[in-house]
């Protein structure tokens, strides 16, 4: 149902657009305007309906490509060594068992920007302990441009170093290192 009133929507649009475009040339025609001026104006008019769903697209894609190579990624503000038993067969961290002792939290921060659609998500590890914080790990989820953002909002992307937020895993396996490794070195 909801493609079938996006579909009308956008068969109105048109319409519309086309019907302006149309009317441009017979109001350039009644003012006795020459023929490469009635032109330039229905240009203009078409790239106008055509920009107006469009228009922040491609900047704001930019803006996020930005963000995410400059402020996203994990940073480690102390490493922690534990015992073999806090980590999987796999070599990575148990994040199971390590939150009886670490606590993971997470910021949303929602439209950090006033034109694109862009959400910044700080994912802390702290020792309950004593409080201290020993990373946090960045990511930004795009939505799209302001259509995209309000018709489909689940179909957003996260950063391309860390796809489907494998960021928030990441820290783990940054800051928890494994004794015998420890020894090794």
């Amino acid at each position: 149902m909801i493609a079938v009133g996006l579909s009308v929507a956008l068969l109105l649009y048109i319409a519309t657009a086309w019907a302006t475009v149309r009317a441009v040339g017979w109001v350039v025609d009644v003012c006795v305007f020459p023929p490469p001026t009635k032109r330039i104006l229905q240009v203009l008019c078409a790239l106008i309906f055509l920009l107006t769903p469009t228009w922040d697209i491609i900047p704001s894609r930019m803006y996020f490509q930005r963000l995410c190579e400059e402020e996203a990624g994990v940073k480690v503000l102390k490493r922690v060594t534990v015992d073999q038993s806090y980590f999987r067969s796999d070599g990575r961290p148990d994040d199971r068992k390590l939150l009886d002792r670490y606590a993971q939290s997470s910021n949303w921060t929602r439209d950090i920007s006033t034109w694109a659609h862009v959400t910044k998500i700080v994912g802390t590890i702290q020792d309950k302990q004593t409080g201290e914080s020993l990373g946090t790990a960045t990511d930004f989820v795009y939505y799209g441009g302001w259509i995209a953002a309000r018709i489909d909002p689940m179909s957003s992307i996260t950063c391309p170093q860390y796809p489907n937020h494998g960021i928030h895993t990441a820290i783990w396996q940054e800051i928890f290192q494994s004794e015998q490794l420890t020894e090794r070195r």
